[in-house]
């Protein structure tokens, strides 16, 4: 299997989108497509907000990473929080999200971060277990939020 994992560029927004779109419908996560479309022309536009890694099987995109740069006192510094990782459910079980979660970590240590922060839904056994291959540990809190 030749996965390739590389940073999509602007022309590469519609693709990056669409996975996205697919992500957020099966977490039944509801953002508008001008919202989210929105949010990824910025984060390829300016790399100091962070970055997504593609990955590709032949010519398909069949997943993609989405990171996003914060400063924590927690960490003593730049931080990168894996806001998405998806893989087409078709394309599950290969390896891809691992290849993916590795470039991850590589380009954020390449990017002067101390950690990489995520969140998993409390159902999500599969993505639990993926995460604690490669070495992240569960927290005791929980993650909350209020929209502004």
């Amino acid at each position: 299997m030749d996965v390739q994992i590389y940073q999509p560029v602007r022309p590469d927004l519609p693709i990056v989108l669409e996975l996205l779109s697919l992500q957020f419908e099966e977490h039944q996560i509801e953002v508008s497509e001008k919202a989210l479309f929105t949010a990824i022309e910025a984060i390829l536009a300016d790399e100091r907000l962070g970055f997504f890694l593609l990955a590709r099987l032949s010519e398909q995109a069949v997943g993609l990473a989405c990171v996003s740069f914060c400063w924590t006192l927690e960490h003593g510094g730049r931080s990168a929080w894996l806001d998405e990782l998806y893989v087409l459910p078709e394309y599950r079980s290969r390896g891809i999200g691992g290849l993916l979660i590795e470039a991850v970590l590589q380009a954020a240590k390449a990017q002067g971060c101390a950690a990489v922060d995520l969140e998993v839904d409390h159902e999500h056994h599969r993505a639990e277990q993926l995460y604690q291959r490669y070495g992240f540990d569960p927290l005791s809190r929980s993650r909350w939020v209020r929209e502004l």
